[in-house]
C-alpha cells in the first residue's frame, strides 16, 4: 500500500476522483513491494514503545519478554486515559479530548460543532466518533482493478474527515494547537501543561527525568500514549447484534433488520462502501475509508474536504466514509452535522436529486456523486427497515447503564484481543519519523515505560520520511 505524501507528484494514469463505480471493483492491485517492506519493517522493528511480541514465539525478542511488553502497553494507556480526560491542557483550561467525544455518544460529539477552549470559537465539522478509529487504514492511494480491468487510482484511509493525518499518531497532535480547539500557542505550553498535572509523577516514573526534562520528548510520549488508550480494546469491542449475525447467529436480527440488510447490501448500495466482509481487519470495519462528495448540505463557510490538501479540484467536497459502527448513538451526521437524524440521512440519500429544495445548496456541486446516490428508489418500507437495522451496528458495551449515565468510560466484553496481540495490525508508524523516536544510537532512558530503545530503526524509519510532506500546524 502506497503512502499518499510517498506518491510522485505525476498524476496516475487513470484516477477516479469520485467512488461512483467502485462497487464494480472487482479485484485489487496493491503496491506490495512498499507494504510488504513496511511489513518486514514492522515485525524487524517492533514498535520502539510498543513491541512485537505478538508474534509467534521464536520470533519474540529474548530481551523482551511478553509480559514486560504487556505491561509497558498498560503504563502508557493508562496514561493516556488520564490525558484523553484532561480539562486542563487548553488554553484557558475547561477542554480536552474527552470534551468532543463523549462516551455516551460513542466517543463523538452530539453538537452540529463543538466549541473550543476560546470563548466564541467553535470547529467547522461535526466531531467524529473514536471507536474503531485505531483501526482506520493510513492515508494511501489505492490501486483498484474494475471490471473491465482497467486500473484506476483512489484515495483511502487517514484521520480527520478530510484524511489529513497520516494516522492515528498525527491526528492526536493537532487539536492541542488548533486555535477553535485547545488553543495553545505552542509545544512548549503543552509540555508545561503536562509537568503541572495531577498524574504528572506517574507520567514522571514512565519516561524518565531525560524525557521529562526535554519539552519535544515528553510530547512525544504523551502522543503515544494518547494512541496507546485509544487502541484499547473498548475502543473495538466487535460486540454490536450485526457481528453476532455475520457469525451464524440469525436470531440476532429482527424480520425488519434482515430486510434491511437485504436493502443495505442491494437495492440502498450501502455496502458498495461500508463494507460488510473483513478486510484491514479480522472483523468487519462497515467502511472502505474512501472518499467521495455525498452533496452534504452547505453550513457556513465552504469546506474543501479531501481536494484542501491534495490541491486537485476534482476531490472538492470529498470526505472520508465513516465507519456504521454505533451509527445509531453519534448524529448529528455527515462530515458539518448539517443532517440530525438517522432517517433523514437515508431520505437524504434516496431523494437528494428530486428534492433539491429540501437539502439547499452544497458547497462543491461540480463534484458531487449522481452515480451512487441521489436517487436509489426505495419505498417508504424500504427506508423504514434500512434505518430500523441502524441499531444493530451499537456495540453492548456503549448501552450499559453506567455508560448511558455519565461519562464513565465503557469495559470491553471478555475475549477482546489485547492491544500487544494486534498490534502489528494496527496503522500506526509515524511516529517512528518524529525527532523524539527512541533510537538505538541512544542511551537507555532512565528505566521508564515509555523510553525503552529500539534496536535497527533509526536509519531505516528516517529513509521512509525522506521527501515526506507533512500538513503543519502553525504554533500561533
Amino acid at each position: 500500500m502506497m503512502s499518499a505524501r510517498m506518491v510522485s507528484p505525476a498524476a496516475p494514469p487513470s484516477v477516479m476522483s469520485r467512488r461512483g463505480s467502485l462497487g464494480r471493483v472487482v479485484g485489487r492491485l496493491e503496491c506490495l513491494v512498499v507494504l510488504a517492506g513496511w511489513m518486514m519493517a514492522a515485525a524487524a522493528w517492533g514498535d520502539g514503545d510498543q513491541p512485537t511480541s505478538a508474534a509467534p514465539a521464536a520470533n519474540n525478542h529474548s530481551d523482551r519478554p511478553a509480559e514486560a511488553d504487556a505491561e509497558q502497553g498498560r503504563s502508557k494507556a493508562k496514561v493516556g486515559r488520564r490525558i484523553f480526560s484532561d480539562l486542563r491542557l487548553s488554553r484557558p483550561v475547561g477542554i480536552g479530548c474527552i470534551s468532543c467525544h463523549d462516551p455516551r455518544t460513542a466517543f463523538a460529539d452530539p453538537r452540529v460543532v463543538s466549541p473550543g477552549a476560546v470563548p466564541g470559537r467553535v470547529g467547522t465539522r461535526n466531531a467524529p466518533t473514536l471507536m474503531y478509529a485505531a483501526l482506520i487504514p493510513s492515508f494511501a492511494y489505492e490501486d483498484l482493478l474494475t471490471e473491465e480491468g482497467e486500473e484506476i487510482y483512489v484515495w483511502e484511509g487517514g484521520l480527520f474527515h478530510d484524511g489529513r493525518a497520516q494516522d492515528q499518531f498525527e491526528q492526536v497532535q493537532q487539536p492541542f494547537f488548533h486555535a477553535d480547539e485547545m488553543n495553545l500557542p505552542n509545544p512548549a505550553a503543552l509540555a508545561d501543561r503536562l509537568r503541572k498535572a495531577n498524574y504528572a509523577d506517574e507520567f514522571r516514573k514512565s519516561v524518565g527525568a531525560a524525557a521529562w526534562a526535554d519539552d519535544e520528548q515528553l510530547n512525544y510520549h504523551a502522543y503515544r500514549a494518547l494512541v496507546e488508550f485509544l487502541k484499547e480494546p473498548l475502543f473495538r469491542p466487535f460486540d454490536a447484534r450485526i457481528d453476532d449475525y455475520l457469525k451464524g447467529k440469525k436470531e440476532a436480527l429482527n424480520e425488519s433488520e434482515k430486510r434491511g440488510l437485504e436493502v443495505f447490501k442491494n437495492a440502498g448500495k450501502c455496502a458498495d462502501c461500508h463494507l460488510l466482509a473483513a478486510r484491514s481487519w479480522s472483523q468487519p470495519l462497515l467502511s472502505d475509508f474512501g472518499y467521495d462528495n455525498l452533496g452534504a448540505p452547505s453550513r457556513g463557510k465552504k469546506d474543501p474536504g479531501l481536494g484542501g490538501h491534495t490541491e486537485n479540484a476534482e476531490e472538492l467536497g470529498q470526505f472520508r466514509a465513516p465507519t456504521l459502527r454505533n451509527i445509531e448513538l453519534t448524529a448529528p451526521y455527515l462530515h458539518n452535522g448539517s443532517i440530525a437524524s438517522l432517517r433523514e440521512v437515508v431520505e437524504f440519500y434516496n431523494k437528494r436529486d428530486l428534492e433539491p429544495k429540501r437539502w439547499g445548496a452544497t458547497d462543491y456541486p461540480a463534484t458531487v456523486n449522481h452515480d451512487d446516490l441521489g436517487d436509489l428508489g426505495l419505498s417508504d418500507q424500504q427506508v423504514d427497515d434500512l434505518v430500523a437495522l441502524m441499531s444493530a451496528f451499537t456495540d453492548r458495551s456503549l448501552l450499559s447503564e453506567k455508560v448511558k449515565a455519565g461519562r464513565v468510560f465503557p469495559e470491553a466484553p471478555p475475549g477482546v484481543p489485547s492491544t500487544l496481540e494486534m498490534q502489528l495490525h494496527f496503522p500506526d508508524w509515524t511516529h517512528r519519523l518524529h525527532p523524539a523516536f527512541p533510537r538505538s544510537s541512544e542511551p537507555p532512558s532512565e528505566g521508564g515505560a515509555f523510553g525503552k530503545k529500539e534496536s535497527g530503526v533509526g536509519e531505516m524509519a528516517t529513509s521512509l520520511g525522506k521527501g515526506r510532506p507533512t500538513f503543519s500546524i502553525p504554533w500561533k
